[in-house]
């Protein structure tokens, strides 16, 4: 079911006031395996990489804290 204009309109305010966009680029053979590690694991790329980097992100903090 297509979305009228004005739902069209309110999803894009809606993500423009909650989201940001992080354009990285990678090597295609990068990117590939990524895509291959998430599907995988059974998740979206966006959620395999957001866990991946909250990972990242949380042992950086375990390792300034126990500093």
């Amino acid at each position: 079911m297509a979305l009228t204009d004005a739902q069209r309109k309110a999803n894009d305010k809606y993500l423009a006031a909650k989201y940001e966009r992080l354009p990285i680029s990678y090597s295609k053979d990068f990117c590939a395996a990524v895509r291959a590690a998430a599907e995988a694991s059974g998740c979206s790329l966006a959620g395999y990489v957001k866990k991946a980097i909250e990972a990242q992100m949380e042992r950086d903090k375990e390792e300034s804290d126990a500093e």
